[in-house]
């Protein structure tokens, strides 16, 4: 087994090499939906998280599922979170960000499922946590780089 050189896993490194794509703010802002300015659900039922808009009196309207890319926002419009939905699934990337507006973490869903690798970074950009989903697998770092923890993810 190779030794794991977390350098590769820094933010800067993962997009650089195309490994990752961020979407920009004002892509989000512009081709999203704010959760806060529209009559939207969230039901978690089966282990899945479903979207989908509300009718006249506030409850899920199951006729109206969502799809599109999500995201909410606090203070001067900086991004907390952007995810993707197709038919009411989370289907796609979600992205997280610090308050600082720098990029926390970054994962891909398919049919409201974690698939791949689930990747959590510092706020310097260095890797905090890598989770792989399809091998059941999480190794944590400290900000030096160095394994703090490793072993089976949940």
């Amino acid at each position: 087994m190779n030794p794991i050189d977390p350098s590769k896993l820094s933010l800067d490194y993962l997009l650089e090499n195309k490994v990752i794509t961020i979407l920009s703010r004002d892509y989000v802002i512009e081709h999203g939906t704010n959760w806060d300015e529209v009559e939207l659900e969230e039901i978690t039922s089966c282990y899945k998280d479903y979207m989908c808009y509300r009718d006249n009196w506030g409850n899920p309207d199951y006729g109206r599922l969502f799809s599109g890319v999500l995201y909410e926002t606090w203070g001067d419009l900086n991004i907390d979170y952007y995810r993707h939905y197709k038919d009411c699934l989370r289907d796609g990337t979600e992205v997280h960000f610090h308050d600082s507006g720098k990029v926390r973490s970054y994962g891909v869903w398919n049919n409201s499922r974690l698939v791949g690798k689930v990747f959590g970074w510092y706020e310097n950009g260095k890797i905090e946590f890598i989770t792989d989903w399809d091998q059941k697998t999480c190794i944590e770092f400290d900000e030096n780089g160095e394994i703090t923890n490793q072993g089976k993810a949940n």
